[in-house]
């Protein structure tokens, strides 16, 4: 019995290491830090190939980013660019959603009284109530995801004004506390659900396994 139940608590532990990393973002999605590195250069090569996409579309490389959060548990990596014209930073990330495909990436604007707007080319849960505006064009080149979100841009200016001026990493690093400010927590949430509950019945298990353990030890 005693070795059932410490068999049960290293399993525990484990899920724990799995599923806690990003479960507790649900909870806490404060916990998200963000890291960037003007100099480094692109990661993969699919990211440099968006990156000449970019760059013909007026964008300007900033350098690579990171959001991450306890031990680990986002992992987001991406290759960062700003077009100052359109107020729009691009996220290109390290890996492409199939073979030869383009590499996922997402367009940002932030506008000063909270409102965002993020087009991605990837498989992304679409949301519009007006001072957030979410659209995913999997199938779409490059071009054509970056002209839906200015269009974007274009029907929110007129509740919501001018976006902010894409400018440096810091003002990237403020553009995603504002994204997860208005939708990015919820998304977080959504996304990482099944992550907590795991974490909840873990910690169920590890409690449970711990107490048992502690009486036997206690009545030996």
């Amino acid at each position: 019995m005693t070795a059932l139940l410490a068999l049960a608590a290293a399993y525990s532990a484990l899920m724990l290491w799995r599923y806690g990393r990003r479960g507790i973002l649900v909870v806490v999605p404060g916990l998200i830090r963000f890291r960037s590195e003007a100099t480094a250069a692109p990661a993969t090569a699919v990211q440099r190939q968006a990156g000449e996409h970019l760059a013909q579309l007026g964008f300007r490389r900033l350098g690579s980013r990171s959001e991450d959060g306890p031990l680990g548990g986002l992992g987001l990596r991406s290759d960062s660019w700003a077009d100052e014209a359109h107020g729009t930073y691009a996220d290109v990330f390290e890996d492409a959603p199939r073979r030869g495909a383009d590499a996922r990436l997402y367009f940002l604007s932030t506008f000063p009284d909270g409102a965002v707007a993020l087009t991605a080319n990837h498989a992304r849960k679409g949301r519009s109530d007006g001072a957030v505006e979410v659209g995913a064009m999997p199938a779409a080149g490059i071009g054509a995801v970056f002209a839906a979100h200015l269009r974007t841009l274009e029907r929110m200016a007129e509740r919501h004004g001018s976006p902010r001026v894409a400018g440096d990493l810091d003002a990237r690093e403020s553009a995603a506390r504002a994204w997860y400010r208005a939708a990015g927590a919820r998304e977080l949430q959504a996304r990482f659900l099944v992550y907590f509950l795991n974490t909840l019945l873990a910690v169920l298990i590890l409690g449970g396994a711990l107490r048992m353990l502690l009486s036997r030890s206690r009545g030996s």
